[in-house]
């Protein structure tokens, strides 16, 4: 592989969450560091340790549940955080993010006091030591932030504002740093759209294998849905509520957390299967022995301008019809020719959309061809190469 001409030391990725469980964000910022990391760069991601019952992984098992090359260096800052159902309590994880990540500059002041190296983050917590060291001439390596959402509070801009350069994915965001927070057009950089595909390739993917490990039923039809499981959410309801609506058709929800199991412990919903967390090889095997994928999500100001599907690219590489709530942000990302968009205000409009493609579905296999050629052109690896660019271009010309 050519690299980009590259003058960066190190890039230290800052992480608002541990690698130990593989919610959708840690999945970007693992397959990010390992892009970064493809592209020549010398990486380290820094993460927040916390303890659990569950998904207690050793640091060598965290390459394996993301299924990324070990091409970097994850550390885990020594941290005081203890989950309870499912979550981390809020000002704990905000109060050992800012003290632990404040501890380790000091304890590496003279890397950081390097112009070429760059701290890039996604934790609005953890980069406030870096942006205090830096004001005071202690460090002064290059600050990078990325962000998918903004609001207009006097915190997030004091942050934008003490950026070298800020990393967005959408228009939305960018315009909204140009207009509201009176950023400098130059300093924004917009990352190409990626996806996980970096090291999948549709043509390996054996749907009957993967019904089999499964052991899924040949004769029946399979709707997926793995996006994100929490209890009470709307989408999931709806979901369930659509099983209802078929026979020999089997609705499954991956990933489902413990509060969600219990939730539905007593099913009503007969044809709805729920399974627990799975590491992400296992998640891909999922999606891919679907016939239908549903990628659910409420009708949010945050969702409607800056979603960007943390896990799309598996379910569009599977080759497999998939239906997303109609947002905004989404039809600018993937156009009809690709996928299906359905109203996720009550269950009648996913049945309708499911049974749409269920009776056609030569037609929507087409689709989704297409989509899977879409995704595959468009990796981590791929859109870290730009970014690297234009840091380059843009801090150190």
């Amino acid at each position: 592989m050519s690299f980009p001409k590259n003058k960066i030391n190190k890039l230290y990725y800052i992480s608002p969450r541990d690698m130990r469980k593989n919610r959708a964000d840690a999945v970007h910022i693992m397959y990010s560091c390992a892009a970064f990391s493809n592209n020549g760069i010398d990486v380290e991601l820094i993460t927040p340790k916390v303890k659990r019952n569950n998904y207690a992984l050793g640091n060598d098992d965290i390459f394996s549940l993301y299924d990324v090359p070990k091409n970097f260096k994850v550390t885990e800052l020594n941290t005081r955080i203890k989950e309870a159902n499912n979550k981390s309590p809020a000002m704990a994880l905000a109060f050992n993010r800012f003290v632990f990540n404040f501890i380790y500059i000091l304890q590496h002041l003279s890397t950081f006091r390097n112009r070429k190296v760059l701290v890039y983050s996604k934790c609005y917590t953890s980069v406030i030591p870096y942006i205090l060291m830096k004001s005071v001439g202690l460090i002064r390596c290059k600050l990078v932030f990325e962000t998918p959402f903004l609001s207009d509070n006097g915190y997030h801009k004091f942050i934008m504002k003490r950026m070298d350069a800020i990393v967005v994915m959408t228009s939305y965001v960018q315009d909204f740093l140009i207009n509201t927070f009176h950023i400098a057009s130059d300093k924004i950089i917009k990352s190409p759209i990626r996806f996980q595909t970096d090291y999948q390739d549709s043509a390996q993917i054996d749907k009957e294998a993967c019904r089999a490990h499964l052991n899924w039923d040949k004769n029946c039809n399979y709707v997926v849905y793995a996006g994100k499981t929490g209890a009470k959410l709307q989408r999931i309801k709806i979901f369930a509520e659509a099983s209802d609506a078929f026979e020999n058709t089997k609705f499954v929800i991956v990933g489902a957390t413990k509060e969600l199991l219990e939730e539905y412990n007593e099913n009503h919903h007969k044809n709805l299967i729920l399974y627990p967390f799975q590491t992400y090889p296992e998640y891909l095997n999922f999606v891919n022995a679907a016939d239908v994928l549903v990628a659910a999500y409420e009708d949010t100001i945050y969702n409607r301008y800056t979603l960007s599907p943390g896990k799309g690219g598996a379910y569009l590489q599977s080759e497999n019809p998939v239906i997303f709530t109609d947002l905004p942000c989404l039809r600018e990302r993937f156009p009809n020719e690709m996928v299906s968009f359905v109203e996720l205000k009550e269950a009648k409009y996913l049945v309708l959309k499911i049974k749409e493609i269920l009776d056609d579905y030569n037609v929507f296999r087409k689709k989704a061809k297409t989509a899977a050629n879409f995704v595959s052109e468009r990796t981590f690896t791929d859109a870290s190469s730009i970014i690297l660019k234009e840091l380059n271009k843009r801090l150190f010309s």
